[in-house]
């Protein structure tokens, strides 16, 4: 389960927290924390990116993958650029997917 981010404090944490990872054609910032569960969610699909009806569209695509994949703990602004239009719905699950595990990855602790 996935829950949008509702509150002006959360975009801040993303700004100033955030951990920035991209995969031509998404990126995402991330801020993990436990305490957030479900993870929260929000999408920065601009203008550049198409169509009031294509953004639309990609912002459904994108949140149908986040249903079936796993998403850790935290605080994610995921974004796209025109490119990500382009792609087929596999190939946008596959850049998520790799999106996720690399956001994870970069905010692990060493051990």
């Amino acid at each position: 389960m996935i829950d949008r981010i509702r509150e002006r404090d959360a975009f801040i944490r993303l700004r100033r927290d955030g951990v920035r990872v991209r995969i031509d054609p998404l990126w995402c910032s991330f801020v993990p924390d436990s305490e957030v569960v479900p993870p929260q969610v929000a999408f920065a699909i601009g203008r550049a990116t198409g169509s009031a009806v294509q953004r639309n569209l990609l912002r459904r695509r994108l949140r149908a993958v986040l249903r079936e994949c796993e998403v850790p703990p935290g605080l994610l602004l995921i974004g796209a650029s025109a490119r990500a239009n382009e792609r087929t719905f596999a190939d946008l699950e596959r850049c998520l997917r790799d999106l996720m595990r690399k956001a994870a990855d970069r905010t692990a602790p060493p051990t």
